[in-house]
């Protein structure tokens, strides 16, 4: 996938041709990310170009959508706290250990139980619970991603485990795929729209109708799942 340099940092970014667009438009949405919107039949100015031009309200955008899961309510990691796992939802449980042992998670019947001494700090419990689901996604992951991509036909490079804001997931140009490890908070289905979402990046990588086309061809009910993750992605918090 390009990238846009901002500010220092690196950007991804992608371009879609959309019929209904009357002129070339920039946007950032949390599934989709950054991107350039041209009508049909226009090709110019170049994406780096029109990307640039607004640069401006590109960091706006991003600021918005950062202010909008800061403004989230801040997890405790206590008892009670309910947390989701694959679409269903656990209650945390805290447990005493002796001082000194690590804290680690297990799943329950109905909760998740956190085993950690007395004195746990809250980053302490905080680092035991994130490293809990990324053991989850970095068995579950790679499984399914191989499972749907051996029975539609593709082929992918690495696959890679993160702990992003906002991206549920990218395709790199080489053809690298990367998760966020909170998608094992979402429901299966909602997992298996992103995880065929990258996918077919492998064969467009763009939101064009043409990529649109082949996501509905394996993921008929795709425009559900997206707009569940729009609506619900930000209450998957860790």
């Amino acid at each position: 996938m390009p990238q846009f340099e901002l500010q220092g940092q690196r950007i991804d970014y992608s371009v879609r041709i959309s019929k209904r667009a009357k002129r070339v438009l920039v946007k950032l949405q949390q599934e989709t990310g950054l991107e350039v919107v041209y009508p049909t039949r226009r090709r110019q100015p170049a994406p780096e170009e029109v990307l640039q031009g607004n640069a401006d309200w590109i960091l706006r955008a991003m600021k918005r959508l950062s202010d909008a899961s800061a403004a989230q309510p801040q997890r405790s990691y206590r008892s009670g706290e309910v947390y989701h796992f694959r679409g269903q939802p656990y209650s945390l449980r805290l447990s005493s250990t002796r001082n000194g042992d690590r804290a680690r998670v297990k799943l329950a019947r109905a909760s998740l139980a956190l085993h950690c001494h007395a004195e746990a700090t809250l980053d302490e419990r905080r680092q035991a619970v994130v490293a809990w689901y990324r053991q989850q996604a970095k068995t579950y992951m790679p499984q399914r991603t191989r499972e749907l991509a051996d029975q539609h036909g593709f082929r992918y490079g690495a696959l890679r485990i993160k702990h992003q804001k906002t991206r549920w997931g990218s395709c790199s140009a080489k053809g690298n795929l990367n998760f966020n490890l909170r998608l094992m908070m979402a429901p299966d289905a909602a997992i298996d729209y992103v995880i065929i979402h990258e996918l077919c990046h492998l064969r467009e990588l763009n939101h064009s109708q043409a990529f649109w086309g082949i996501v509905a061809a394996i993921c008929p009910e795709y425009r559900h799942w997206r707009a569940w993750l729009q609506e619900n992605g930000h209450r998957l918090k860790l």
